[in-house]
């Protein structure tokens, strides 16, 4: 159990990881069987605690094994927790930094080797871990002065331990070809989750949860029945990263599970990476970079494939909800298309029959039904929840099946050596003896098949002479006589019942006092039925209980285990607790449990006192004497304040709490500026090779400050000038996009935008059909840098999403190889939706689209423009390479489709991107024109294919910084841009020679001609429609207008005969009104008044 001094929780900032530190008191420790269970533990625990007492009563008699360790009493550590290691290591006073030199590491594992925790109830300042290795096994026993932060400590190591125990199966599987086949990554979308009635389901399940999925988005009521608390919300997951547990997530309605369908918003990015590991299955957002959903093959129990909409998928998995219950949940998931949710379906039949197939056989060759420890562990779950009269009967019943020495031993060991006073201290003298037994049983235990398990028997009438002959020096003492008389009439009773019936009758009327009277030896029995009292253990001391006075009720605290219930074998079923108090009596007050907590509660029991004395009383209670049941609590008196007082103390409360959520969000700001600089500290971990002064610094700066730059037009030669003096690493990515800006505006001709215009963030929301070829190449991309490195991290998402994204937006290329390290490098430099401006700049302004096409009929070219000018420039280089018959496809092709930066070191990649930024693609040229004009005395003393090529791939981009910079400084001065048009030209002629040419060539050849030349016509004619159909949707456009314009004249026609009508109508009736009033003798002039 751990102590803390000073404050808890100290966080320290260790090789790039944070780590928490605990400063505690280490109570002891004791090594133990791998196989110790959870039922076993609380005992174990007990033996710690005891240690140092039984070290003064006992001496060395019940180390007679050496497993209690004395020198880790009572001893000042640290307790060290981070995401990849848990340390103990001892403190030798304070302010005394650690030293590993002078401190002494107690034990150091992975955090996921921590696998039990246990916390006392009757000591809530005290916990218990079991730490596993491979062979290893211990328990370490620790004291926390403050009790309230012992649960933040559990909570911390649990944490921990599911971090580390997915990132080990993470890497295990990478690490493991064998089981590549069950570490597959899908992109699906996540259409929602549905609560069912049972584990299995009807075929029809996923098709009726989509119609209710799209009832409720038509109907827009989807957020407004009561949106599930336990549903992951992809934004906001904890801070470790991992998934909120909807098992155990508080619910305040249970209506709200019976609404039961939960879709997600159609306005949030859905799209997940299914991962199926090796025994569980992660879902993980690209979006948020996080673990958003995690579930074990355990936890789920059926897996369906919809019949309509066949290009949608479900399982239902188990979760635990409110009071301990649990319920079943429907996930379901959309794919691109039926042929993709076929392949993940065989993937899960996989790896559930071969996770089944490795648990079986690690089960079959740990233990099996003989084996001691589970003979031990049986005892332990018989006598849990048994006060310590009724376990020390049961005990005695087990002892009774030992043979005559082992009786003996543990009679020594308890009775003899260590004189309990009471019989918990007894019972837990015992199963030390008996745990020690069992251990050293089990080192020898042979394990036995299922049909080859043999009949044990016991010779139960044989103990008593054993232990009778066995401690003959014990007469000599009157207490040690009386203590084998109570032993003896103890076992015979253990005999008598279970040799025969009618002796175990005739016993029980013999001697019905001394077994069955609650008011005499078993005052623990008076409870009533159906409440069923937890195990007496060390932290479980009893509390003798009569007619007529009552122990308070009191807070219970919960213990944990980093075990799930389906992970661990030593886990019995859950049995509710019956509500059954007596008079006067308060029920307990209703909890909400976890399954951790579950746990607990088969270990656990409400805090008593234990001894009449007072001793172990706790609690400042006075009780009345035993014809009185009440209980008096004794009271401060409160001194009443004024008003006056009051309001200035609620202002003071007021006051402290806004500048605590003042300071909170100052402290999220720092911390979220923080993250951005560690971050970009790592995205920047390469040499640069050009370092850049201060001068060229305040050049950049001055006009990155511009204002309006993107529509100033800067002078070229004191761009050129900067980029060839140097570009700083800190502002590289905000360089660039000025580069791009100024290229745009010298440019004259503008080139052919995307067809798509969809924005970067919608993108991400639909599914790609090259999502096999991208999620294969994350790990190939710049696999030793450590932004790319961790498998499914930060950066291997964000590049998924940016590969993701530009596959959407041009279906013709989609993804091809090459496109990775592109997409890498500007995530290194900029943000994703910069670098995903950048990656259109560069595929369809500067023209880099064109060799990714599918023909690939552009690197055909570059490859022979590539040829020409080592003609021109390196005669004797070409002419030995074409005496080897190399071509510059054997060697070149990656430096065109990934510009150097798959074989390169990142410093010279990033110049030739600056190069690249400012020039165009011809740049790539240049670097391979001076690279091998460089190295050319090299390459001319290799005289055969293999050691050429070997050199120009492994060698050559080993360059040293100087080389490097020199091959940058002549990329500047370079100037062949005539010259590559000319070569174009050069090959297109050549082409159509050779197709003008007369049948020369045979049969064959001519073939591929003819095949190469109908490529090319295809791909022209491609073009060409393509033009057409831009031609005829502006054709259509304008043709619908003029419909919608004539349609227009044609109403406004009909309009004006229809006024022309009506003013016909109103000259009419003037006329006729004109001649009533002349017939009347009224006259009236022109303009209407009267004569």
């Amino acid at each position: 159990y751990c102590k803390r001094n000073t404050t808890l929780g100290e966080k320290v900032e260790e090789e790039g990881e944070e780590e928490v530190r605990y400063k505690l008191i280490l109570i002891g420790s004791l090594p133990v069987h791998h196989l110790t269970t959870m039922a076993m533990l609380p005992w174990v625990v007990a033996e710690i605690s005891k240690s140092r007492l039984a070290e003064k009563n006992l001496g060395a008699g019940l180390r007679s094994g050496g497993q209690l360790d004395p020198s880790t009493c009572n001893q000042k550590v640290f307790l060290c927790a981070s995401a990849s290691l848990v340390r103990c290591v001892s403190v030798l006073g304070e302010g005394i930094v650690w030293d590993p030199l002078t401190h002494t590491v107690l034990f150091e594992c992975r955090p996921h080797q921590v696998t039990k925790l246990i916390h006392n109830s009757q000591e809530p300042s005290s916990f218990g871990c079991l730490v596993r290795d491979a062979k290893n096994c211990a328990c370490y026993v620790f004291q926390c002065q403050d009790s309230t932060k012992v649960p933040e400590i559990i909570s911390t190591l649990r944490q921990a331990g599911k971090s580390s125990a997915r990132n080990d199966d993470i890497t295990t599987i990478s690490n493991k070809t064998s089981t590549g086949a069950f570490s597959k990554k899908f992109e699906v979308l996540f259409c929602g989750r549905v609560s069912v009635a049972h584990k299995k389901a009807p075929p029809a399940l996923i098709d009726e949860c989509i119609e209710k999925f799209s009832r409720l988005h038509g109907s827009g009521t989807s957020n407004k029945e009561g949106n599930d608390p336990s549903f992951p919300c992809l934004q906001a997951l904890d801070e470790n990263g991992l998934s909120p547990e909807i098992s155990h997530t508080n619910t305040t309605d249970s209506h709200t599970h019976s609404a039961g369908v939960q879709p997600t918003s159609l306005q949030e990015n859905r799209t997940m990476l299914f991962t199926v590991g090796r025994s569980q299955i992660f879902l993980v957002s690209p979006d948020t970079k996080k673990v958003a959903i995690e579930k074990s093959f355990r936890e789920i129990s059926f897996c369906s494939q919809g019949i309509h909409h066949v290009d949608h998928f479900g399982f239902i998995c188990r979760e635990t909800v409110e009071g301990g219950s649990f319920h079943f949940v429907c996930y379901v998931f959309q794919c691109t298309d039926e042929s993709l949710v076929d392949e993940i379906m065989l993937t899960l039949k996989q790896a559930f029959s071969v996770a089944a197939l490795q648990q079986n056989a690690k089960t079959q060759s740990q233990q099996c039904d003989s084996c001691p420890i589970q003979q031990l562990h049986r005892l332990c779950e018989r006598i849990e929840g048994l006060p310590p009269s009724k376990t020390k009967l049961e005990l005695q019943r087990h002892l009774a099946t030992l043979d005559n020495q082992e009786q003996a031993s543990v009679f020594e060991n308890t009775m003899v050596m260590a004189r309990p006073k009471s019989d918990q201290e007894e019972n837990e003298l015992v199963m030390a003896s008996l745990r020690n037994l069992y251990e050293e049983r089990q080192r020898s235990h042979q394990h036995t098949l299922p049909g080859d398990r043999k009949q044990v028997t016991f010779g139960h009438l044989l103990c008593t002479h054993t232990v009778y002959t066995t401690v003959p020096a014990l007469s000599s003492s009157p207490r040690s006589c009386l203590y084998v008389l109570h032993f003896l009439q103890r076992l015979s009773t253990v005999i008598l019942q279970s040799s025969s019936p009618r002796k175990h009758n005739l016993h029980r009327r013999l001697d019905s006092s001394l077994v069955l009277s609650p008011s005499s030896s078993l005052p623990g029995d008076a409870q009533p039925q159906g409440f069923r009292r937890r195990a007496n253990t060390f932290s479980h001391p009893s509390t003798p209980s009569s007619a007529e006075c009552s122990p308070p009720k009191l807070v219970r605290h919960y213990s944990v285990s980093t075990d799930t219930p389906h992970q661990s074998n030593d886990v019995a079923a859950l049995s509710t607790q019956s509500a059954a108090y007596g008079v006067g009596e308060s029920p307990l007050r209703s909890h909400r449990h976890s399954w951790r907590q579950q746990i607990f509660l088969r270990v656990a029991t409400p805090q008593k006192n234990t001894e009449t004395n007072g001793k172990n009383a706790r609690l400042p209670i006075k009780s009345n004497q035993c014809g009185d049941s009440s209980i008096r609590v004794v009271l401060e008196e409160r001194t009443k304040r004024s008003k006056e007082e009051l309001r200035e103390l609620w202002r003071k409360a007021i006051l402290q709490q806004i500048l605590l959520q003042r300071m909170e969000r100052e402290n999220q700001k720092l911390q979220a500026s923080e993250n951005d600089l560690q971050n970009k500290r790592l995205k920047l971990d390469y040499e640069e090779i050009t370092p850049c002064l201060k001068d060229v610094t305040l050049v950049w700066e001055k006009m990155l400050g511009t204002p309006a730059r993107a529509k100033v037009k800067f002078d070229t030669e004191t761009i050129h000038a900067a980029v060839e003096q140097g570009v700083p690493r800190q502002h590289r990515g905000e360089i660039w996009k000025f580069l791009s800006e100024q290229y745009l505006l010298r440019q004259t001709v503008p080139s052919r935008p995307p067809a798509n215009h969809t924005p970067y963030k919608e993108l991400l929301k639909q599914l790609t059909s090259q999502q096999h070829a991208i999620l294969i190449d994350l790990g190939r991309t710049f696999p030793t840098h450590p932004y790319f490195q961790a498998q499914l991290g930060a950066g291997q998402l964000s590049l998924y999403n940016l590969l993701k994204a530009y596959s959407l937006l041009d279906p013709e290329v989609g993804y091809c190889q090459g496109l990775s390290f592109i997409a890498g490098v500007l995530l290194l430099h900029m943000g994703e939706e910069d670098a995903f401006n950048m990656l259109k700049f560069l595929m369809y302004d500067v023209g880099l689209r064109k060799q990714y096409r599918p023909d690939m009929i552009i690197l055909q070219i570059q490859m022979y423009q590539l040829s020409r000018l080592l003609h021109d420039y390196h005669r004797d280089l070409y002419s030995h390479l074409e005496q080897q018959e190399i071509g510059p496809s054997l060697y070149a092709t990656p430096w065109f489709l990934t510009a150097f930066a798959s074989h390169f070191p990142l410093g010279f990649v990033a110049r030739v991107f600056d190069m690249l930024f400012l020039q165009g693609s011809e740049v790539i040229f240049k670097v391979a024109l001076s690279l091998l004009g460089s190295h050319k005395p090299l390459i001319l003393q290799h005289e055969n294919l293999e050691s050429i090529v070997d050199f120009i791939k492994t060698t050559l981009p080993n360059l040293g910084l100087v080389q490097m910079e020199k091959t940058i400084n002549q990329v500047c001065q370079m100037d062949m841009s005539k010259q590559l048009q000319a070569y174009e030209v050069e090959y297109h002629v050549l082409q159509d020679e050779l197709l003008d040419m007369p049948p020369t060539l045979n049969q064959q050849q001519r073939a591929a001609q003819l095949e190469r030349t109908n490529q090319s016509l295809r791909q022209q004619n491609l073009d060409l429609l393509e033009e057409l159909q831009v031609s005829h949707a502006r054709v259509c456009s304008l043709e619908s207008r003029v419909d919608a314009l004539a349609q227009s004249e044609a109403q406004l026609r009909e309009h004006v005969s229809a006024l022309e009508e009506e003013k016909k109508q109103l000259f009419s009736t003037v006329t006729r009104l004109q001649d009533l009033l002349t017939s009347l003798g009224i006259h009236t002039t022109p303009d209407g008044h009267t004569l």
